[in-house]
């Protein structure tokens, strides 16, 4: 119905101005049921175009509109909004719609639908996954079901980090633990990892091979074995703490594979004939005192011509690529691939390297293909309001698998969706496990569990929902409101995936839940017109379905009972 409403309007803005580039219309909800089921400030954008006061083109905009028959009255508002009323029957439509759709409401086709990588998590396999990681991991496979609702198709792309530095200290990390456990006494440097997680490595590797082997070896075989059994150990336990919180992905990328394929020598050399890298020197951080700065010759990427603030080094003083030239070519390479689009969830902690990867994609495949990047804050742990901090798992933070054993993967799931991304986010472990309206989760599930203890009720007592039924009957200020909330369930999710939040489908769960308790305090349900109460019933089961929709897309669970 929005969409149909837009179009309206942008025909009518059209007819006015003469010009079928008219700005898009986007219909908005109002707050108050009194003034429409939608608005329009389509007379306040043009009004600058036409010198002319708002009121004036939105009479001529209502003289001109041809309203589909759903509406009943539009009227102006304000300093020139137009306010838009649908008829009754055409709201209690909904209804029927729902319940004949079922699990496919709210879900779109697309007649030329976006083939969308989508990559998320990509923790560095160096240890256990962290709730920051977690936060990401929700966001992102949140977002991949909101993009799928709406007729894309999304390959979720975890990409490993296993080349480089950390690498190497990961390895001297467990190799310490190794003689550790064989007796001999050692020293940790400041950067080695701690926690258990790398004794348990080095136990099953001693378990494996005996010590004696392991001395025997040379230093570099030694380092480049133990680092790739670390690796692969920690990158099972983050596939099993993935598992834990229902999130699958249907490539694992490696980086170190991208280097032994040669793809990152070969974008060097594409960047090169292209005449977009050069050899220079950067000059020394703005603003800062670098005691062991020296003007050393690399090869730099023109990074500043495509709106990056400084060109960017792409290879090393050994020779060796930078870590930015991997990630270049991972892009790249994804694009190879033929994706229509490319999605990046990061930590907020990466934002500085937005815009550098922004502009060499630019370079590369131009502006409109760069990458889309959403930034996801850390998240405050507490209990009872107080910072928790420590995991004797892994040494200096809490683990998402602790958090998740502790609170389970449905308070979770919903409630680092309960905030936009890019906002901090505060997570109580008591308030999560509350059976109480403080606990979001608990709120929306019990929602839905109340309104199916209403339906098996109402059958045990021989009330039917068969037959025709009467939705004008559907009048109180509650039920309207409720109708309004379900025909928002498909323009929630559109405007989530073009807006890449989809914590919009949280709120409204929320809402939703809302709007049915307020909805179940105020009313009976089963009268003694049967009439009225099969309308009543009906309409509580397309609540429930829309209900089950939008948990369905949290990757959250629907409980019958509570």
């Amino acid at each position: 119905m929005k969409q149909i409403l837009e179009a309206a309007l942008q025909q009518a803005a059209a007819q006015l101005l003469g010009d079928s580039s008219v700005l898009p219309v986007q219909l908005s909800r109002p707050k108050l049921k009194e003034h429409g089921d939608y608005a329009s400030n389509i007379a306040m954008v043009l009004s600058r175009r036409l010198r002319r006061k708002p009121q004036e083109i939105a009479a001529d905009i209502l003289r001109l509109v041809r309203w589909p028959e759903a509406v009943e009255r539009a009227e102006i508002a304000g300093p020139g909004f137009i306010n838009i009323h649908l008829k009754q029957a055409s709201e209690a439509g909904v209804i029927g719609r729902i319940l004949a759709e079922g699990d496919a409401y709210g879900w779109q086709e697309r007649h030329t639908p976006m083939r969308i990588c989508l990559e998320f998590v990509s923790a560095n396999p160096t240890g256990p996954m962290h709730v920051g990681h977690g936060r990401g991991a929700v966001v992102g496979d949140v977002l991949a079901a909101v993009l799928q609702a709406v007729g894309h198709e999304v390959v979720r792309e975890y990409y490993i980090n296993d080349a480089g530095a950390q690498i190497g200290v990961l390895a001297n990390s467990v190799w310490l633990r190794m003689r550790e456990l064989a007796g001999e006494e050692v020293v940790f440097p400041d950067n080695a990892y701690p926690g258990e997680y790398i004794v348990d490595i080095a136990r099953a590797l001693l378990q494996e091979t005996p010590m004696e082997t392991w001395r025997g070896m040379d230093e570099e075989e030694r380092r480049q074995a133990i680092g790739a059994a670390a690796v692969e150990a920690n990158m099972a336990a983050i596939r099993a703490d993935l598992e834990a919180m229902g999130i699958r992905f249907d490539v694992f990328f490696s980086e170190r594979k991208l280097h032994q394929s040669g793809k990152v020598t070969e974008l060097i050399e594409k960047l090169k004939a292209d005449g977009l890298i050069y050899e220079g020197v950067l000059p020394p951080p703005k603003g800062k005192q670098v005691a062991d700065y020296k003007p050393v010759r690399q090869w730099l990427f023109r990074a500043t011509e495509f709106g990056d603030d400084v060109d960017r080094p792409l290879m090393k003083q050994d020779g060796t690529p930078t870590y930015f030239a991997a990630d270049i070519a991972y892009h790249f390479d994804k694009h190879q691939r033929g994706f229509d689009r490319m999605i990046d969830v990061w930590g907020a902690d990466h934002g500085g390297y937005v815009t550098r990867v922004q502009a060499a994609m630019k370079a590369l495949i131009g502006k409109d293909r760069q990458p889309d990047v959403l930034l996801v804050q850390m998240v405050n742990l507490t209990r009872d309001g107080k910072p928790v901090r420590m995991s004797k798992r892994a040494g200096t933070f809490v683990t998402l698998r602790e958090v998740v054993d502790e609170v389970g993967r449905d308070a979770v799931r919903f409630n680092f969706m309960t905030r936009r991304s890019e906002s901090q986010l505060d997570f109580d472990l008591t308030t999560a496990k509350q059976q109480s309206d403080e606990n979001p989760v608990y709120y929306v599930q019990y929602a839905y569990a109340r309104a199916s203890a209403i339906l098996r009720k109402a059958a045990e007592q021989g009330f039917s929902e068969e037959g025709e039924a009467d939705f004008s009957h559907l009048r109180t200020h509650e039920e309207k409101r409720l109708i309004s909330a379900l025909i928002e369930y498909p323009e929630v999710l559109a405007k989530a995936a073009e807006r890449l939040e989809p914590y919009r489908v949280a709120t409204y769960a929320m809402r939703l839940a809302a709007d049915f308790h307020s909805y179940y305090h105020k009313h009976r349900v089963m009268t003694d017109n049967p009439s009225l109460t099969r309308a009543r019933l009906l309409l509580i089961r397309a609540m429930r379905q829309v209900l089950h929709n939008a948990l369905t897309v949290l990757g959250v669970s629907a409980p019958e009972r509570m």
